[in-house]
């Protein structure tokens, strides 16, 4: 049974499942009285509510170290998410080159590609699970092709199994996405010089400070592309796809000549797939009026700051409208989130190849619709629908 408000302000837990329906309803009622919360769940965290305490504490990497960037803790290394400043602009820069937009947009007609793939598994039926059926084979397929430049699917397929457990902190899950990363170097390194560039092939050649990176160093960055491209497409496409379900403006929405990249920018806001992150004071600090201690953990809630009506006029509402959205979703500062780029183009494809064979989406009778906040805001790990044929 969901608890209440008032029951879940009492003691806070980001992973707990009866927190989960009502967890942005309390971060709204903190906002208004006590807007940095602390709780005692896992070792005791203050939680950030508002949109300006979240940009503040993600600019000020010096305050607020990465080091551990998830609650409970991350059993191995996910780099370049768990670096601070200096090493953090040095991990970067080895694969920034391959997620700027104009790197992605050569890979459009792959993209294009694998939806159709995807979409002629089911296009005849009338009926799918959006996320089974379409939002994992076409991010896992990206990923493995496009990040990972391999046709070893097996390999991504594994690591989607994996990806749910891992982001609730299971050490077995983890240790399963680090010996993935390692057969996927392992593969990159046995290939011969093509010439080709591709992400793992700069892993095995590039250099830190001088030196060759480190085997720890390179599975610590491939697991963290392994955690990111198999979730973040695969939420938005999951929550447009309800919200394509259940509200009649979309559709016409996705179709609209020249695309829909504000319209994008509202579903990101309003449905923010990665809903927390975490950081560690370094030294005695406040956030807002609130003091905070050396080595006190801090919880990030992008999610609660794209709810905030001092930044956002209706928060809780779809408004495609708005002038802007400059919402957190891909987070802020310097750990923003390295594959925003692609998250923008491969929903864009995504829905352009899906409407193109259908139309008409409706829930499937019967189907259970999971939402919810917490480790992934508004993911259902299931979307049973039915549609018509163009």
């Amino acid at each position: 049974m969901a608890k209440s408000v008032e029951e879940i302000l009492a003691n806070v837990d980001l992973y707990a499942e009866d927190q989960r329906e009502n967890l942005l309803a309390a971060a709204a009622a903190a906002r208004s009285g006590c807007p940095v919360p602390h709780t005692d769940s896992d070792g005791g965290y203050h939680l950030l509510t508002r949109y300006e305490d979240v940009r503040a504490v993600c600019a000020a990497p010096e305050l607020f170290s990465s080091a551990q960037p998830a609650i409970r803790g991350v059993p191995v290394r996910v780099i370049p998410i768990d670096t601070d400043p200096p090493d953090h602009r040095e991990y970067r820069r080895i694969v920034n080159p391959f997620f700027t937009r104009a790197a992605l947009a050569r890979y459009e007609p792959q993209l294009r590609e694998l939806a159709r793939t995807a979409i002629e598994s089911f296009a005849d039926r009338g009926t799918c699970d959006i996320v089974s059926d379409f939002a994992i084979p076409f991010s896992a397929g990206s990923l493995a092709r496009i990040v990972f430049a391999t046709d070893n699917r097996d390999l991504v397929d594994r690591g989607v199994a994996a990806k749910d457990a891992a982001v609730t902190s299971s050490t077995e899950a983890f240790q399963t996405l680090a010996g993935l990363a390692m057969e996927a170097l392992a593969e990159a390194e046995a290939k011969p010089d093509d010439g080709e560039d591709s992400v793992l092939r700069a892993l095995v050649t590039a250099t830190i400070h001088g030196r060759p990176l480190t085997l720890e160093e390179r599975l610590g960055m491939v697991t963290t592309l392994l955690l990111g491209g198999l979730d973040t497409t695969r939420g938005v496409i999951a929550n447009i796809a309800y919200h394509l379900t259940t509200r009649g403006d979309v559709e016409p929405i996705l179709r609209k000549p020249g695309g829909w990249q504000r319209e994008l920018e509202e579903f990101l806001r309003h449905e923010t797939t990665v809903a927390f992150m975490a950081r560690t004071a370094t030294q005695d600090t406040r956030i807002g009026d609130t003091p905070v201690k050396a080595g006190e953990r801090v919880a990030v809630f992008f999610a609660a700051a794209n709810r905030d009506p001092a930044r956002f006029e209706r928060p809780d509402e779809l408004v495609f409208d708005r002038a802007g959205v400059p919402h957190v979703s891909f987070g802020f500062g310097i750990h923003r989130c390295l594959g925003l780029h692609f998250a923008r183009i491969q929903p864009a494809v995504a829905f352009e190849e899906l409407l193109a064979r259908t139309t008409r989406f409706r829930l499937a009778p019967g189907a259970q619709i999971r939402r919810q906040v917490g480790l992934s805001l508004g993911s259902p790990y299931r979307l049973d629908v039915t549609f018509d044929r163009v």
